[in-house]
């Protein structure tokens, strides 16, 4: 099958019009159409040709500004692009402008259709690469999609692939960034997971992880760890939220409340009791992919992850737990979350003790009476 390539001829007839025609005649490449500068964008919009032509004419500059909108829009950027000139500047111009050749008046028709055939090579060699690109960024994509949605948010997720720069930013390097980061912690299980068969225990932080992954999502925070019985969860990171203290205390009040139902099922089903305690801290992290180049995780550490973690450990099932820098940007809200203060307490670890704030739930339990 004869393959051939339609050439758009931009200007008037009298411009090198003629002398195309009869330099193609009877080649694999023919004439398809004619326009005037001004309407050629929405000519290719309608019908994309393989090569465009533009002839000569005493309004350089019209035809300069129609090549450089073929050369702004994504869809005709690869097109090939040749100008007739007679002169110097013309040739400059056209260059400028983003043609990739010129012609001559006194071209022969083996160069011409030489010229022209490199040119349609070189362009199917360029779509043929920015396929490949596109398909591979759209399979990196996706990748990335899945990955990030095991921790983060559908929405959260989009918007990160949306935003190139966050999306680097997140795949490349750490970062500091202010994040509330809430640890919660199950209550009982040690207990549970010697006296219950392996299955019934992989069955019950299946259920437990869910449910705290599923309100993590409801208020966008990123789930960042599990670990054991225990899972860590970060607000403001990688996409900044200015509420995401509140949105920590909010997601940690609808999972004390929520859990309370798995806390039934559970003692209903074993004999045994189990509960949740939260601990959390808002302050400076250090967010990025750590690990080794066999092994990475998208995690964060610092102080501030610490404080949260020993806050989580000291608060009882059916308490949150949390440090005075929290309630803090509480209370700049103006919201009251109605939260009593504790004693200054001394973490593990830490040579001073901290003030911190607790929040109880209708199922606390002292488990240390057990």
């Amino acid at each position: 099958m004869t393959i051939t390539y339609r050439t758009l001829f931009v200007g008037d007839r009298s411009e090198g019009y003629e002398l195309l025609l009869r330099r193609l005649e009877g080649s694999d490449i023919v004439v398809d159409d004619v326009v005037q500068p001004q309407d050629v964008v929405s000519r290719v919009a309608q019908r994309a040709p393989d090569v465009i032509v533009f002839g000569c004419s005493p309004d350089t500059e019209l035809l300069a500004e129609a090549c450089r909108a073929i050369r702004a829009n994504p869809a005709t950027v690869l097109l090939p692009l040749v100008a007739f000139a007679r002169s110097t500047q013309q040739r400059l111009t056209a260059f400028d402008a983003g043609v990739d050749d010129f012609l001559a008046h006194q071209v022969g028709r083996e160069e011409l259709l030489i010229r022209i055939h490199a040119l349609l090579r070189a362009a199917a060699t360029r779509r043929q690469r920015a396929a490949e690109q596109m398909a591979e960024e759209t399979r990196r994509n996706e990748v990335i999609r899945a990955t990030f949605r095991r921790y983060i948010s559908p929405k959260l997720a989009d918007r990160i692939l949306e935003n190139s720069e966050l999306r680097d930013s997140v795949l490349t390097g750490a970062y500091s960034h202010g994040c509330a980061v809430m640890f919660a912690d199950m209550r009982g299980f040690t207990t549970l997971s010697e006296k219950l068969a392996p299955k019934e225990v992989v069955e019950l932080l299946n259920e437990f992880f869910a449910l705290l992954t599923d309100i993590t999502f409801e208020y966008e925070g990123t789930v960042f760890n599990m670990a054991g019985d225990s899972l860590m969860v970060g607000f403001g990171v990688p996409v900044e939220q200015v509420d995401g203290p509140l949105r920590a205390i909010m997601a940690a009040r609808q999972m004390l409340l929520k859990f309370g139902v798995l806390a039934d099922n559970c003692k209903a089903r074993h004999g045994m009791d189990i509960g949740l305690g939260i601990g959390i801290n808002v302050g400076e992290v250090v967010a990025g992919n750590i690990g080794s180049p066999a092994y990475m995780n998208y995690t964060i550490i610092g102080d501030t992850v610490n404080v949260a973690s020993r806050l989580g450990q000291r608060a009882r099932a059916g308490e949150m737990l949390f440090s005075e820098a929290v309630k803090r940007a509480i209370d700049d809200t103006g919201v009251n979350v109605a939260a009593f203060s504790l004693p200054a307490l001394l973490l593990r670890g830490r040579s001073n003790p901290i003030d911190a704030f607790c929040i109880p739930s209708g199922q606390r339990i002292d488990f240390r009476t057990h």
